[in-house]
């Protein structure tokens, strides 16, 4: 049986546009709506992929829960070690006791001590209390004066250093492993020594005694223009 295929024919126009309107519609669904959701599946493969490659990295790197705590401990002796250098409270008699001993060992002479302010921390967790400290001796003994004071266990800094020659005493020769008696006293060295002692801000405690109520901390309100 031939096929009579004839394109003046209305019947094939007819089909050839029903073909035509079904093409366009199938090929503008496929771009529109089929293609970007099969790209965006594809998308999501990867990252479940990358997801999945991060995941079995991650477990690799966990530790057991014995070596954390073995790193908790660790962090714990060293922060309580710490904790030395930087005291609750300011103990005086302490570090006059330390003086002392860096004053024998440097061979210098400790002739002033003096409490001159404190000074908070503006937010800062410490106050730094200063002590105007004044020595006797000479240039090497004062170098061996400030290597032993920043050695001691505790936070100190120096400031306001003045050094002026002692004219009130005469230079004794000095001698090697001699006593501070028999050590030079030729220069008068004058500084600021500060210690610093732990002191929580005053918006942390404010903070703290809120939470201790229940009470969210009030939050800062920003500054009008």
């Amino acid at each position: 049986m031939a096929f009579n295929f004839d394109i003046k024919d209305p019947k094939t126009q007819k089909l050839l546009a029903i073909v035509s309107v079904v093409a366009v519609l199938l090929f503008g669904c496929y771009n529109f709506m089929i293609k970007p959701k099969l790209a965006e599946i594809e998308t999501k493969k990867k990252d479940v992929l990358t997801l999945e490659q991060t995941l079995k990295t991650t477990k690799k790197t966990l530790k057991s829960p014995a070596e954390l705590n073995a790193q908790k401990e660790m962090l714990n002796a060293k922060f309580a070690e710490l904790e030395q250098f930087l005291p609750d409270e300011e103990n005086v008699a302490l570090l006059l006791d330390q003086l002392s001993e860096v004053e024998y060992k440097a061979k210098v002479y400790l002739v002033g001590f003096d409490a001159t302010q404190t000074i908070e921390g503006n937010g800062k967790p410490y106050k730094a209390n200063q002590y105007r400290v004044t020595i006797e001796g000479g240039y090497h003994q004062f170098v061996e004066f400030l290597s032993l004071l920043m050695s001691l266990p505790r936070i100190l800094s120096i400031s306001e250093l003045k050094i002026t020659q002692n004219t009130t005493l005469q230079q004794a020769e000095e001698k090697e492993g001699a006593g501070p008696a028999d050590q030079p006293r030729n220069l008068s060295i004058e500084c600021i020594v500060t210690s610093y002692v732990f002191s929580m801000p005053a918006n942390a405690e404010e903070a703290g005694k809120q939470n201790e109520k229940g009470t969210p901390a009030a939050k800062p309100q920003a500054k009008k223009k």
